[in-house]
């Protein structure tokens, strides 16, 4: 139960985190290194996008990104906990090697993210982080993923939920998440709308708490994003089952401070590890090749 419920906890910390612009700053303290395992073929220069890349950190030598370390299959800890695995690392250490740089991954919670971004101490960020208007406000993004909503329930959804009949049902979610803040309020007023009964959403304070909630069946599902969903139901031996849908799409996207020189570059390798096979090889193996994107852009807000 532990491991699944260390799973779970990663997976309502990362794109449906906290839907706040800056997040607290609880969590922009020092921060640990990580080492991140390049996938093949990720390390081939692109002069293009390498000449994009701002004069200083070019000099330096070195892509300096903050990233979470509890979402899989986005950002996690291998078995022996020194090597952070997953779609961001490898993806942050194909962009660097296309750009001609050295990856710096920094590890800190979600939070602290944005605190991070707008004090400087990080070129870009990592962390399967969604984009929205309010995160828009205060840094840029450049898109590379595709994500959305969906229901993770127990082993073999016994009640047959979908995100269509949720009404009058009692939802787990993590407190300050886009799930209490935007979707669930969404899927509540078309209750309303149609005559029936609103969805209950209990808020738990952190992940652990709201898969319990699940387990022990006080509520019969959890909403959060359906590609780390998906990838905890594959894990859990049958615990867990998840729709296989995706409500309310919007994109992820690599995070940097606001007006940053270095977005064009960014958007540039990513374009370069489309078009070269690496981006999907990375989805490919993490099982999250459904939210591929085909043109990735710069999100000034």
């Amino acid at each position: 139960m532990a491991v699944l419920i260390g799973a779970l906890a990663a997976v309502m910390a990362g794109c449906g985190g906290s839907d706040s612009a800056a997040g607290s700053a609880s969590g922009a303290g020092p921060a640990d290194s990580a080492t991140a395992a390049a996938p093949a073929g990720s390390a081939t220069v692109v002069p293009a996008a390498r000449d994009l890349v701002p004069q200083d950190i070019r000099d330096r030598g070195t892509l300096v990104v903050a990233t979470g370390e509890g979402y899989p299959p986005f950002e996690f800890y291998d078995e022996a906990g020194t090597t952070l695995q997953g779609v961001d690392p490898e993806m942050v250490a194909a962009i660097a090697g296309t750009l001609g740089l050295r990856p710096e991954l920094q590890v800190l919670k979600f939070d602290g993210i944005i605190p991070g971004l707008q004090g400087g101490r990080f070129d870009m960020a990592a962390a399967a982080m969604g984009v929205t208007a309010e995160r828009n406000q205060v840094v840029d993004f450049v898109t590379y993923f595709e994500g959305g909503a969906s229901l993770l329930t127990r082993g073999g959804n016994p009640e047959g939920l979908t995100l269509d009949n949720l009404c009058g049902r009692t939802i787990g979610a993590q407190k300050g998440t886009i799930y209490v803040d935007n979707v669930l309020p969404k899927l509540t007023a078309a209750c309303e709308a149609n005559g029936q009964p609103a969805i209950t959403v209990d808020v738990y304070p952190d992940a652990a708490q709201t898969n319990l909630a699940v387990s022990s069946g006080r509520a019969v599902g959890v909403v959060s994003d359906y590609g780390p969903l998906a990838y905890v139901a594959q894990q859990s031996n049958g615990q867990f089952s998840v729709l296989d849908a995706n409500y309310d799409p919007a994109p992820y996207g690599f995070a940097v401070p606001k007006g940053s020189e270095l977005a064009p570059a960014i958007e540039a390798a990513v374009e370069a590890l489309i078009a070269d096979g690496t981006y999907q090889q990375v989805l490919q193996k993490w099982n999250v090749s459904t939210g591929a994107i085909t043109d990735p852009t710069v999100a000034r807000g």
